[in-house]
């Protein structure tokens, strides 16, 4: 790992500083987690590190300490697999199938929609057609992104919104707590149409905020309630929470956020309102996924955190070829790819043929969160990779080219 070492040195040196600090690891399913007298090991999942470079700083500030592997991070998108774990430790325990209609738990799914373009006969007097959903969304839906709900500020609902005289509708956020007995179905307020049949597309829109709510209604207690008891405690991840502004001690240790401004990096007043996490955790978190005993799930769950979803041919498959926007640059696909070779599990991506920028082999599944922090993991070969900063914007095109010298040469020399 040389040739990465030196590229984050010089990335991080303070009369360069073209990222702030940053942390990457190695690991496999097998030996010991970080084995440093300062970090408690005893309630982890133990594996190797066979890799671990960190640099850089935890602040702006003159006198700031460098970054060390105890600082934790906002995880943005990169941590909402968590939920799906979650929900599927809610399948083990009987609260719900992944095949059946959600919305006995989420009411308000279930006389959505389908908006679609109109591009047959009147298509310039009705632009837009409205029909009832056919398929019903379930938790696999959900999961693999394919339930066809997104945001009110899709370009799409957005131009419907417009041509129907009306202004965009704030966002819906489902509470999480229970239905009561007075609820009846279809009697939400949610009322976005769904931009496909569901099952029929690919769409990273909203569909995680309905699996945590829906998680939160199965087991009767907000998620991170249940997360931490069942996902946290059970690996020892003391430094993961979905509170930090509670927690005084592991926000002091958060690297700071930064944005790039043309040469320079200013600070971004990011709220501490999300999850956080450290390297450490993650990484006990990835090695019990990657070992051939999960404390979290049961072997036929773990599988499908790693199997593709969409069939060959398939509607859905088609979405997610052609949508790079979300994936390609922390993936390593250039965007002079045509057919990105890639597919989704009940995870995250999953990729079907190496790709060429970070050298992620098939088999290979990833995801990122917006402060450019990149994970993949990789069941048969038993590895596991974290690249962790806390740069804006996502995608930055410094900080990716960095993440991806370290994610092709670490595949290249452990695999």
């Amino acid at each position: 790992m040389d040739t990465f070492n030196a590229k984050l040195t010089q990335a991080t040196a303070l009369d360069t500083q073209e990222i702030l600090g940053a942390i990457a690891v190695v690991v496999d399913r097998e030996g010991e987690i970080f084995p440093d007298q300062t970090l408690d090991t005893s309630n982890r999942k133990l594996g190797t590190i066979l890799y671990h470079g960190a640099s850089g700083y935890q602040s702006l500030d003159s006198d700031a300490p460098p970054i060390n592997h105890n600082s934790t991070f906002a995880l943005g998108s990169a941590g909402k697999f968590i939920t799906h774990i979650a929900a599927l430790q809610c399948v083990e325990q009987g609260l719900i199938t992944l095949d059946e209609p959600v919305y006995p738990n989420l009411h308000e799914l279930e006389s959505l929609s389908v908006l679609s373009r109109n591009s047959g006969p009147g298509a310039e007097s009705q632009p837009f057609l409205h029909q009832p959903a056919t398929n019903k969304i379930t938790l696999r839906h959900l999961l693999s992104h394919s339930s066809g709900i997104d945001h009110e500020y899709n370009p799409t609902i957005t131009e419907w919104r417009k041509w129907k005289g009306e202004e965009p509708q704030p966002d819906f956020h489902p509470t999480r707590e229970p239905i009561s007995s007075g609820s009846k179905p279809g009697s939400g307020v949610f009322a976005t149409p769904l931009l496909f049949e569901p099952g029929e597309g690919w769409l990273y829109g909203v569909s995680i905020e309905w699996t945590q709510c829906l998680v939160g209604r199965l087991t009767n207690q907000p998620l991170a309630t249940y997360v931490k008891k069942n996902i946290f405690n059970q690996l020892g991840m003391d430094s993961s929470t979905y509170s930090p502004q509670d927690d005084t001690e592991l926000a002091s240790r958060i690297l700071k956020m930064v944005r790039r401004d043309g040469d320079r990096l200013l600070p971004v007043n990011y709220p501490l309102k999300e999850l956080i996490s450290s390297v450490p955790d993650l990484s006990a978190l990835f090695i019990d996924l990657i070992s051939s005993s999960s404390k979290l799930l049961r072997k036929e769950h773990i599988d499908l955190l790693f199997t593709p979803q969409f069939a060959p041919g398939s509607a859905a498959r088609s979405y997610i070829h052609q949508d790079t926007e979300n994936y390609a640059a922390p993936a390593g696909i250039p965007l002079t790819m045509k057919e990105a070779p890639v597919n989704h599990s009940l995870a995250a991506l999953v990729v079907e043929e190496e790709l060429p920028l970070s050298g992620m082999p098939k088999g290979t599944v990833t995801w990122n969160g917006m402060p450019n922090l990149i994970w993949a993991m990789h069941k048969e070969k038993g590895l596991a990779m974290i690249f962790a900063t806390q740069v804006l914007p996502v995608d930055d095109e410094k900080t990716i080219d960095l993440a991806m010298a370290f994610f092709k040469e670490a595949w290249g020399t452990f695999v």
